[in-house]
């Protein structure tokens, strides 16, 4: 058992916001007819007039506020946290947390002003909207970093982080004190927690697949055997749950895109236009009313299917970088946010 929990303020830092450009082609873009038309959505106000944008910050996760579909909170490949209120037509930033990488965002499911993210080698939490940040976690060894944070959806006293280590912690107070309740072997990568039921939480790891216990971490069960014969599968992309049916779940990889019904215990493919292992795939999504919309990105292409895969259109990105991150807004289908990082 661990417990650590004080105060930290990072400092401005040196960041690469932008002054007076919004041409960089990154940050986000948003689309409010699923996917036909992009707009940069990259400005961020202030008191001098001269404006500023996130057009230059890499995305590395967009999280929305369980709560609020316009509030969303950005976590940065170099630039800490920055979140919006109105549905991306402005940013702010984090004013203790605007330097270094922020690869995973979690928000209290009732409080939502309570957050939590991984930084360096600590899992952070703000209880006042990201004005100041507490260290409610962190690991002695600075190499160790962490990676993922995740707060069960129906009781905001459990919270989960994982590490580059392989390590998947749990929190049942709020953040204070941590039990380490698994070890992988593997960069942890995601944490999914089901909202249709507390026990059931998903660890997708960076090669050695996914991870999944029905009792709240007390057991695991290792789900690599269940892709196996897929070749690529444990090259991990994403995996994201389809909220319109229980225990299913859509996973991409290098194979391409594979889809469980039944937790992870069979999977079957998602037809795509490009052979098996031939594209990297990078953001994924699925719509929040309808589960045979599925939308993703290679390093050059937005894709959406409306019936499951036996059909795909396909349009260039509105940017020259990478289109890393998609998520659609959970009230209105229409609404799609896209993250985009540069990899030079």
């Amino acid at each position: 058992m661990f417990v650590v929990s004080f105060f930290i303020l990072l400092g401005a830092g040196c960041v690469s916001i932008q002054t007076g450009s919004t041409s960089a082609g990154g940050g986000v873009f948003k689309s409010v007819d699923r996917g036909k038309a992009w707009l940069s959505k990259v400005l961020m106000p202030t008191t001098t007039g001269q404006p500023k944008s996130i057009a230059g910050v890499n995305v590395l996760t967009l999280v929305f506020d369980p709560q609020d579909n316009r509030a969303i909170y950005l976590g940065s490949g170099g630039n800490g946290l920055l979140y919006t209120y109105d549905g991306g037509e402005s940013w702010l930033s984090s004013p203790s947390l605007s330097r270094g990488a922020v690869p995973s965002v979690a928000v209290d499911p009732s409080e939502k002003c309570t957050i939590y993210t991984a930084f360096e080698n600590k899992v952070l939490k703000t209880t006042d909207c990201a004005r100041s940040w507490q260290i409610m976690f962190f690991e002695t060894k600075l190499e160790k970093l962490i990676t993922a944070v995740a707060v069960d959806l129906n009781n905001r006293e459990i919270v989960y982080a994982g590490n580059n280590n392989g390590d998947i912690l749990k929190s049942t107070d709020g953040g204070v004190s941590w039990t380490t309740i698994a070890r992988t072997g593997s960069n942890i990568k995601d944490i999914l927690t089901a909202r249709y039921n507390s026990q059931i939480v998903y660890v997708a790891t960076e090669g050695e697949g996914i991870w999944k216990t029905i009792n709240g971490g007390k057991n695991w069960k290792d789900l690599k055997s269940t892709v196996k014969e897929y070749n690529g599968s444990l090259e991990y992309g994403k995996l994201i749950f389809d909220q319109t049916a229980n225990e299913t779940l859509l996973l991409a990889s290098r194979y391409g895109i594979l889809k469980t019904s039944n937790g992870g215990e069979n999977w079957s493919v998602v037809k795509l236009l490009t052979a098996a292992g031939s594209t990297k795939i990078y953001g994924l999504a699925v719509g929040p009313k309808n589960g045979n919309e599925i939308y993703y990105t290679s390093a050059t292409t937005f894709y959406k299917t409306v019936n499951g895969g036996m059909d795909w259109m396909t349009k260039k990105l509105p940017s020259n970088r990478i289109g890393r991150i998609l998520t659609i807004d959970p009230r209105d289908p229409d609404v799609i946010y896209m993250g985009m990082w540069s990899a030079q």
